[in-house]
């Protein structure tokens, strides 16, 4: 009996300390794998910075789009981009016309070249 009541004591005095420890590691793997860690706020961080430089780009395609629309407004027509839509829309060429398209087939450009 003597040795089961050391060892209940026994047994008592180390839950305090292995609880602590426990609940320690509890905490640390969380705030390291945890939905609000430390993992979770590097990959948030990386994705900020995709969206970041996604955001840069469309920004620039959008200023090309806007001033090739400023271009077509009725106050200040341009010619070159009213004949460039028009052979556009209507597919008509010039003999003396040079295409280069682009690689990933987002547009066209027509180069006029004069024979002499």
């Amino acid at each position: 009996m003597t040795a089961l009541r050391e060892l209940g004591r026994r047994l008592q005095a180390m839950f305090g300390p292995v609880f602590g420890c426990l609940l320690i590691v509890y905490f640390v793997y969380h705030s390291v794998q945890g939905d609000h860690g430390a993992r979770a706020w590097l990959q948030l961080d990386l994705r900020i910075s995709a969206v970041g430089d996604e955001v840069s780009e469309l920004s620039a395609r959008r200023a090309t789009l806007e001033q090739r629309v400023r271009l077509l407004r009725p106050d200040s027509l341009d010619r070159d981009m009213i004949e460039e839509q028009g052979r556009r829309l209507l597919n008509f060429s010039h003999r003396d016309d040079v295409y280069i398209v682009h690689p990933n087939g987002v547009g066209y450009h027509s180069v006029a070249r004069t024979i002499q």
